[in-house]
């Protein structure tokens, strides 16, 4: 699976004199989280039209199209009376058959990106690469019996797809050119060479290496794995003595990797993860350089030399029918080291949860005071504790650099497992391994008095979250301004509104960029300006390689701040995976679950 993402580039308002007209529309070009466009809506009158275009897709011609994903961000200003509408239709143009759709949820105060998803089985590539490709989007009417603003953000559309590739791994050789029926290609033509294997989880514990012979005519020109120390490594760099190897039995099989002992210093060696968990794949793209049949394999020292590869190759210009193999089953991307999805596959692990469970004592009847417990108690009317398991035996690793999200019903164990992930809660069973410095934001402002003021409070609080006051003196005008509370740092913030304490401690908590960044529900500080800004200061630290564990209340924020999402469920894991998979399997099921569950949830 191939996937493209594209903003556009072209934006047009379809004016009507009696519709309201967008102000700085071209801020839906990009998401910047700061500009928007803007529409002042009175009752019964409807925004403009528009529609934006020229995304310059350029996707291969042979491709089958699967899905097309857009995403926007739509929301009305946050007075008490504002406009009310239902969600906006979103319609593709230019294309030969009809398609359009809605968002699920209609303009709230909260800047949540909603997604339609389009069935791409009937659109050509072709028409997605065309400059006359658009979408366009139209709003009913204003409801409400007030005026108020629209405020759009942004509109980015992802295309995924099915491209022709070579597979090769398969036990039995199938799915790729053999001998009788190679792959044709001519000189200066390239193609993909794709190695799947086996983790080995469980039986190896040390890196597996895997030996590619590229023989003379092919010319590796780009390689899909990150060049880390578990990724690409020169031939010079390794010790062969130590038998990583059994070249006996590679000569004795008349394998091609070797001629006489003698080691070609243009094969490459690459090498997997650790303990099961790296590199499942590995994909080359090869240039034809010369003439002649050529041979390609792969060896593991645990399987030994897998299926072989074959490829002819003709003078240059020669004009053959493609015969391709469809990679169906795979992701793929022309540039796999821009893949964040792909390159957690080589990220070491960071945070490793093993059978965890965690249990509390309930009380089975309410007790107003001292004296009421010590009566019950005497006359032993006392019910004695319940026993409810927050968690049972939750297990998942997260790899350096992941953005997680954790979704789930009311009462589903989200923040019991947070609050166990930073230490706050031991586990009643269970191990947890983590690598690397953690900043939980579980409750912004937890640690400060409230006698003093914001200032002290700025000092106070970073002492309990590790910083030297030197250090501090240097961040604070910093910390203020980012607080946006320069007029009341003097006054104690027992005066603070809850959103200001917020504020001031979402400011001091992000200073500097830990390891491994634990939020529960704290991206609804302050106003909605603020919320943009501290999302954006979020997003800001994830680009950094910061690893994130979010507990959100709203899909629509795990979906466009997660590239991976666990679902709890009466503290169990009921699925783990890619965000778009769970999320819309969590709102699936959201349409069964009950009105207590869902309190509060932004589905």
């Amino acid at each position: 699976m191939s996937t493209q993402m594209r903003y556009p580039r072209d934006t047009k308002q379809i004016s009507s004199a009696d519709d309201g007209e967008w102000k700085d529309l071209d801020n839906v070009l990009i998401d910047d989280w700061e500009s928007l466009a803007c529409c002042s809506l009175s009752p019964n009158q409807k925004p403009n039209s528009f529609i934006v275009s020229d995304f310059k897709f350029n996707i291969p011609v042979d491709s089958n199209i699967q899905a097309i994903d857009i995403r926007l961000d739509f929301h009305r200003d946050s007075s008490q009376n504002s406009v009310e509408l239902e969600p906006p239709v979103v319609k593709l143009v230019n294309i030969k058959d009809d398609c359009e759709s809605k968002p699920l949820y209609a303009p709230t105060v909260s800047p949540i990106e909603r997604s339609v998803l389009f069935d791409g089985s009937r659109i050509s590539p072709s028409e997605l690469n065309s400059p006359d490709f658009g979408v366009e989007v139209t709003f009913d009417e204003n409801t409400s019996e007030f005026s108020g603003d629209l405020l759009f953000d942004f509109i980015r559309i992802t295309v995924n797809y099915d491209e022709q590739r070579f597979v090769i791994g398969s036990l039995n050789g199938e799915g790729f050119p053999v001998k009788e029926k190679p792959l044709i290609k001519s000189i200066g033509e390239t193609f993909i060479y794709t190695i799947l294997f086996n983790n080995f989880n469980g039986i190896n514990k040390n890196p597996q290496d895997v030996k590619i012979n590229i023989p003379d005519g092919l010319e590796v020109v780009n390689h899909f794995f990150a060049s880390d120390k578990k990724g690409k490594v020169d031939v010079n760099d390794i010790d062969y003595e130590e038998d990583r190897f059994d070249f006996d039995r590679l000569v004795a099989d008349k394998e091609i990797l070797y001629d006489d002992d003698k080691i070609d210093l243009d094969n490459l060696l690459w090498h997997t993860g650790v303990k099961g968990r790296g590199m499942s794949r590995l994909r080359l793209e090869l240039k034809c350089v010369g003439e002649g049949f050529k041979e390609l394999s792969a060896y593991n020292e645990f399987t030994g030399t897998g299926a072989h590869f074959y490829v002819d190759v003709h003078p240059e210009g020669y004009e053959h029918e493609p015969n391709v193999y469809e990679e169906s089953l795979l992701k793929w991307k022309s540039q796999l080291d821009d893949d964040d999805d792909y390159q957690m596959l080589n990220k070491e692990v960071v945070i490793e949860v093993n059978n965890v469970s965690r249990e509390f004592q309930k009380a089975q009847e309410k007790v107003d005071n001292l004296k009421e417990y010590a009566i019950k108690w005497v006359k032993r009317e006392l019910k004695p504790k319940s026993k409810f398991q927050a968690l049972k035996d939750v297990s998942f690793t997260v790899n350096k650099g992941e953005r997680v999200g954790i979704i789930g019903f009311n009462g589903a164990g989200k923040s019991t497992l947070l609050k166990i992930l930073s230490g706050v809660l031991r586990p009643s069973s269970g191990s947890i391994h983590i690598n690397g410095k953690v900043a939980p934001l579980l409750e912004l402002g937890a640690g400060f008095d409230h006698n003093y003021s914001g200032r002290e409070n700025v000092f106070l609080n970073g002492a309990i979250l590790g910083y030297s006051r030197e250090f501090l003196e240097g961040k604070y005008d910093e910390i203020v301004k980012f607080s946006e509370l320069e007029e009341f740092m003097e006054l104690p913030i027992k005066n603070y509104s809850s959103g200001m304490i917020a504020k001031l401690g979402f400011a001091v908590a992000t200073l500097v960029e830990p390891e491994i960044l634990i939020l529960d529900e704290i991206l609804s500080v302050g106003d909605v300006r603020f919320q943009k800004k501290s999302g954006d200061k979020l997003k800001s630290m994830m680009n950094t390689g910061t690893t994130v564990l979010l507990v959100s209340h709203s899909v629509g924020t795990i979906r466009s701040m997660c590239n991976r999402v666990i679902w709890l469920d009466h503290g169990k894991v009921v699925m783990d995976g890619l965000t778009r998979d769970v999320c819309d399997a969590y709102v699936e099921a959201a349409k069964k679950a009950s009105e207590e569950e869902l309190a509060n949830l932004e589905i």
